[in-house]
């Protein structure tokens, strides 16, 4: 087939691409129903003879758990009548696989194949469909043959690096590399970064600042699409881990410097130092209206009202209109002082 342009469904594939992994890593069996699935239907005669193998459309009659749901629009084709390899082919082919358990395997095929048929593709276009869903399927089969070699219930880095690189090979052992690439290509690139940040964050041999700079050429390393997507959220993810270890083993303001830089950047290492001090004098502000606070309560002279009169007072004069919501949300807890 030719090279297509591929559309990279992102938000599913944050969804659902950490789940895969453990799921391959702890239950191989689990990511691959059809194969478990079809050994244990082939011998229910009587429910695949009692359910239809001929549709129009493929959606009549659809199982309960597809009632009322959309098919993805998976079937794209190119200028040239060729099929487009893309993710949404994929979820085409889940969101009928997805039923197997309510019908047959041989049921929910006859149905892809039939909505196949029916959106009328030119001719090269639907038998590439075809070919596709036949490679998919002899995938999802082998999976459900892969030993399950899993080192416990909290395998290693290396045990979980085989894992994926078994899983890896079988696609590429069954899928063409453009649909390997469409299906499989941002999942397989977020997995191994994944992989990549739990042995940066388990090397002892290295620093923070050095696990901070090889944090950030992992990200680097991502899809670009990936990387714009997940930068924020991997960033703070690290910057957290990375933050809380420094505190924990009572780290010097030049070594978290060091680690703000190498992960975000100078730029970004400067704005959050404006924000540590901004929380700094707030905190400090804090800490001395809690104390004159507690002092007014104190003060058995003042009736209640002119107690609640001077805590009013003492908090306007001493935090402006922005803060003020955050400090009537925190004096609803316990006395807060400084860490």
């Amino acid at each position: 087939m030719k090279k297509r342009s591929k559309l990279i469904a992102l938000a599913l594939m944050v969804a659902t691409s950490l789940l895969l992994l453990w799921a391959v890593m702890l239950q191989p069996g689990a990511i691959a129903p059809v194969g478990g699935l079809l050994k244990r239907q082939t011998a229910d005669k009587e429910t695949l003879s009692a359910a239809p193998l001929h549709f129009i459309s493929g959606t009549e009659g659809l199982p309960r758990s597809l009632q009322g749901t959309e098919v993805p629009n998976g079937l794209q084709v190119d200028a040239s009548g060729h099929l487009l390899i893309t993710h949404a082919l994929r979820d085409l082919f889940d969101y009928f696989l997805s039923a197997m358990g309510e019908e047959p395997l041989p049921v929910l095929l006859a149905r892809i194949k039939a909505f196949i048929h029916h959106a009328r593709l030119p001719a090269v276009a639907e038998a590439e469909a075809l070919h596709v869903l036949d490679e998919y399927v002899a995938y999802k089969k082998a999976l459900s043959t892969l030993p399950d070699t899993a080192a416990g219930t909290h395998p290693d880095h290396a045990a979980l690096q085989a894992k994926l690189s078994v899983l890896n090979q079988v696609r590429r052992q069954y899928l063409d590399p453009e649909v390997v690439d469409a299906f499989f290509g941002s999942e397989e690139a977020y997995d191994q970064y994944t992989l990549n940040r739990m042995a940066i964050m388990q090397d002892k041999t290295l620093t923070a600042s050095a696990k901070a700079a090889a944090l950030a050429n992992a990200l680097n390393a991502l899809p670009e699409a990936l990387r714009q997507s997940m930068q924020s959220q991997i960033q703070y993810e690290s910057l957290q881990a990375l933050t809380s270890d420094w505190k924990s083993r009572g780290g010097n303001p030049q070594e978290l410097r060091q680690i703000r830089e190498n992960l975000v950047g100078p730029e970004a290492a400067d704005r959050l130092e404006a924000l540590d001090q901004e929380q700094t004098a707030f905190q400090a502000k804090l800490n001395q209206f809690m104390q004159q606070k507690q002092q007014i309560t104190n003060n058995t002279s003042l009736s209640g009202d002119d107690q609640q009169n001077a805590i009013d007072q003492l908090r306007s004069a001493t935090f402006s209109p922005q803060e003020l919501i955050r400090v009537r949300s925190l004096e609803q807890d316990k006395p807060v002082v400084s860490h």
